[in-house]
C-alpha cells in the first residue's frame, strides 16, 4: 500500500520534470526550431510560478521558475552558459516580461538564442478594435517568441557582477 501511494506521488512529479534527452536531441540536431519547441514546451509546462506566502498577503512569482530553467540547461552538455535577465531594471507594469538566453554548440558553431516570456495573461481577447473581457487575468508564463542575441548571457553576467 505504501509503495502504491509512493508511486502514485512521485511518478506524476518525474513527469512534469524537464526533459534532458529531448534537450540533449535538440542540440544534436543542428537546428534551432527544436531548441526553440522544447524551451515552448518547458515554459508551458512550468507557468503557474511559485506562490510566495508573506504573512498578510499572497502572490506569484516565476523567479523560481526561470532559475530552475537556467540550472538544468547549464547541466546539459553542449550547453556553454545560460541566463536570465534578472539583475535588469524592469518598470513595474502588468503583465511583466523576461527573457531566457541560452549559449550552446549547435552543429559544430556556437549559437546564442534567447526567448521571450511574458508574466501574466490578460482577460481579453481580440476582435478588430473590440476587447472583450472573456476571463479573470492569470499569473501565468507565456512564451512570446525566440530570436537570435549575440552577447545576452556575456551582458547579464556583467550586469549582475555589478550588481553585488
Amino acid at each position: 500500500m505504501k509503495a502504491l501511494f509512493l508511486i502514485g506521488v512521485l511518478l506524476p512529479a518525474s513527469l512534469l520534470a524537464q526533459d534532458a534527452t529531448t534537450f540533449r536531441k535538440a542540440i544534436e540536431s543542428g537546428k534551432v526550431e527544436r531548441l526553440d519547441r522544447w524551451m515552448k514546451r518547458t515554459i508551458h509546462d512550468q507557468c503557474k510560478g511559485h506562490l510566495v506566502i508573506n504573512g498578510s498577503s499572497t502572490y506569484i512569482t516565476h523567479q523560481a521558475t526561470y532559475d530552475t530553467i537556467v540550472a538544468f540547461v547549464r547541466q546539459q552538455p553542449g550547453v556553454i552558459d545560460a541566463a536570465w535577465d534578472r539583475c535588469v531594471a524592469k518598470a513595474a507594469i502588468w503583465p511583466g516580461h523576461s527573457v531566457v538566453g541560452i549559449m550552446c554548440q549547435m552543429g559544430g558553431r556556437t549559437v546564442e538564442r534567447c526567448w521571450r516570456v511574458q508574466e501574466g495573461r490578460l482577460g481579453t481577447i481580440r476582435l478588430g478594435r473590440w476587447r472583450p473581457r472573456i476571463r479573470k487575468p492569470r499569473e501565468e508564463l507565456r512564451y512570446i517568441g525566440a530570436q537570435e542575441c549575440t552577447g545576452f548571457v556575456a551582458e547579464q553576467r556583467k550586469l549582475c557582477e555589478a550588481k553585488e
